[in-house]
């Protein structure tokens, strides 16, 4: 700071660093100038030094619990928040993939096969068994796709 004379709007921000021991050599030897040379540089600096005797003469009031339960006490609540906001995060994860997975499953439906539910008349179909060693695959074609004679067919369910 570069105050030099005692009537300047900072006088008392730099009283208040000397008092408090917070001045440099030079302001401490300015304030000294002033207290020494301009009485009411002086009395603004005492009252200055009374409000601070009796901000240290002022009562704490008690809190009724030790300084170690009050940070033991703010670090539980912060953890018990932290942990909240965790459970909470995973819920509306959880949530956001429900969602997510119904509405996909919705829109983007794939199409299923879609099987006769009646059975073929014996009139229209043909029958052919497959063998192999070990088992039988019977196929049934309403119409097949090669013309069977009658004969063939005969001699197929007779086996």
């Amino acid at each position: 700071m570069h105050i030099t004379r005692p009537e300047s709007p900072d006088r008392f921000e730099l009283l208040s660093a000397y008092l408090d021991g917070e001045a440099s050599p030079e302001e401490c030897a300015l304030v000294e100038h002033w207290l020494a040379t301009d009485p009411e540089t002086k009395q603004v600096y005492q009252q200055l030094v009374n409000l601070h005797e009796l901000c240290q003469d002022l009562p704490i009031p008690a809190s009724g619990i030790s300084a170690d339960q009050m940070v033991t006490g703010v670090i539980t609540k912060i953890t018990h928040r932290a942990r909240k906001r965790l459970a909470w995060s995973g819920v509306i994860v959880a949530a956001s993939a429900l969602v997510g997975g119904v509405i996909s499953g919705v829109v983007w439906r794939a199409p299923t096969p879609e099987f006769a539910q009646q059975s073929p008349s014996p009139q229209n179909s043909t029958a052919a068994t497959l063998h192999s060693p070990s088992r039988a695959l019977r196929i049934t074609l309403e119409q097949p796709p090669v013309v069977i004679p009658v004969q063939v067919r005969r001699e197929q369910v007779r086996n």
